[in-house]
Order: structure tokens, then sequence, then C-alpha cells
């Protein structure tokens, strides 16, 4: 049965997601000394030389994974707050609604994971009241993140049996395929690329969308400025997007969304994390992202860090 060999704690999200076993040992992660301040919309006042960061699971550490934010605030000389409540609405929205509604600090730093970048730029609405955006559902002040239900065993023990015995109805959301070079350090699974269904659906939709998100993007830009804030975008590459380029007859359709948005905008508080990511895959690092995980390791987390504190310091 998966539900005794399948550890949500020991096997990443991609574990449970596609019914995959990982070694027990690794990517065995706990966080020690955690400094980011977690916050919901009812928050405390900021000062000025504090760091707010918003975002999606990429900005989130907890006791099994280790996000950017964790070294963000080794690194900063004052607190790094992080949003945690509602994570899983639109990002953007979200600082939108804070901004109509707190004093926030100087620095705000918005994370979104590329898969749904272009769908939420696309989604952002400037003109609205913070009471509109409550009111058209694009926030939920009453959402607890740890109170939002699983899937309860029954449900994915019938799921496990679906997929194992190759039974109608079940679709695994996890692609597995090859590589050319070791680059994870997972026994047995070190030339092992397992990502999220999600990284390659509707490319071509997203491509097509892009240009009505970049003027979004500017217009966030515009805003923050406008409100004497320095806002920063995150975009959290793809696991995909990022070990494409060392896929063994790779027969997915490429990824090419974060070099097309490079090539139409260009803001220097645009982060891209491919731009550091990419080249540590590139150069053999191994566990950038981790083997049984969409979200980056320890070691990729405190990459994106430095490379965010570049582009603050600049």
């Amino acid at each position: 049965m998966f539900t005794i060999f399948i550890n949500p704690y020991l096997h990443g999200d991609i574990g449970p997601l596609g019914y995959i076993t990982f070694a027990d040992e690794y990517a065995v992660t706990k966080t020690v000394n955690n400094k980011v301040r977690n916050c919901g919309y009812n928050c405390a006042m900021f000062n000025a030389g504090d760091i707010l960061t918003i975002g999606d699971s990429f900005s989130q550490t907890n006791e099994r994974e280790i996000s950017y934010n964790y070294f963000l605030a080794e690194y900063w000389n004052n607190k790094v707050f992080n949003l945690s409540q509602d994570r899983w609405a639109n990002p953007f929205n979200r600082f939108i609604y804070l901004s109509k509604t707190k004093n926030l600090p100087n620095i705000v730093i918005v994370e979104s994971v590329e898969r749904y970048l272009i769908e939420r730029l696309n989604d952002v609405n400037l003109c609205l009241t913070s009471q509109e955006m409550i009111q058209q559902k694009l926030i939920d002040t009453t959402i607890n993140n740890e109170s939002i239900k699983r899937k309860g065993i029954l449900e994915k023990t019938q799921e496990w049996i679906k997929r194992n015995l190759r039974l109608k109805g079940y679709e695994n959301p996890i692609h597995h395929v090859k590589l050319s070079k070791s680059l994870f350090s997972c026994d047995d699974k070190e030339y092992d690329l397992y990502f999220y269904c999600d990284d390659i659906k509707n490319l071509n939709l997203r491509e097509s969308l892009l240009d009505s998100a970049i003027v979004k993007l500017d217009s966030l830009f515009n805003y923050a400025t406008s409100i004497n804030i320095d806002l920063y975008i995150l975009v959290a590459a793809d696991k995909y997007d990022v070990y494409q380029d060392f896929i063994i007859d790779n027969e997915y359709q490429n990824q090419y969304l974060l070099d097309n948005i490079k090539k139409k905008y260009n803001h220097t508080h645009l982060i891209i994390s491919k731009d550091t990511l990419y080249h540590m895959v590139e150069n053999g690092v191994k566990d950038v992202y981790w083997s049984n995980n969409t979200h980056w390791s320890p070691i990729g987390s405190e990459a994106v860090a430095r490379q965010v504190l570049q582009h603050i310091e600049q």
C-alpha cells in the first residue's frame, strides 16, 4: 500500500502526487533558527528597512522546505516578513490588496512560479478597491492555510490502485524522463527527472498572452513607484524549464517563456531565477531542485536569495 511507503514528509510533493517512492534518507531538511516572520493580512506595522515577501509555495519555509527568504533573512540587516495567509491566491493581487490597506515596508518582493505567471499577471486589476477585491473573491482574508484539508487516506489509496493497475480515470500528474548527466544525488535516480504536468501545460496559450501580461507587469512596477515602494518581482522557474536542455530524446515541447519575456521586457526589478539556476545545472551542480520535489533545494534557494540581494543592492 502506498500509504505505508509514500510519506509526504520524506518524499517531497512529487512522491505523493505521483505515488513514487524515493529513498527515505534523501532530501531530509530541517530549518534551524528561521528568522522569517510569518504574517497575515492583519499584520503589524513594518519598519522602513524591513522586507516583505509575498508568493506561492516557493516563498514558504516550513519544517520540510527551506525557501529563498530563509536565506534572505540571514543576510538582511533588518527584518524579513512573509505573507503566509491565503498563499494559494494570486500573489500580485495579494500585494495590491495589502498596499491599499497597510503601510508596507519600502521593499516588497512578489514571487510567482513560472507556470502560473502569465495567468496571474493578466488577472491583475489595479482599479479595484480593497473591498471590491474581497467581493470579487480575488482575496479571501478568512483563509488559514493550515486549516485546508488534504485528500483523505482512502481517496489517495484509490488513486494509487488506479495508477498501478492502469485503471481508467487516472492520469499521473508527474512526468518522468531521463537526463544526459547525473544531476541528482538520490540513489538509483541520479539521471531521472520528475516534474509536474503543469510545467508543460498550455505553453502556446501562455505565449499568446505574453504581450498583455507584460503590460500588466509594467503597470505593477509603475504603481509601486507611485506609492514609494521598491517592488521586486521574482519568477520561480519551473523545474522542467531549468532541466529541459539535459533531457535525452525529449518528446515534450520546449519552454521558452522566460527567454521571451527577457527579449520583450527589461526591468532591473524583474528577477528571473532561471538565470542563476540554469547555469548551476549546466555546470553539473546536483540537487538544485530536489529530485522528489517541484521546489528548489536549499542549494537552489540560497543561490536565488543571493541573486535577489544583488538586485536590491544595485
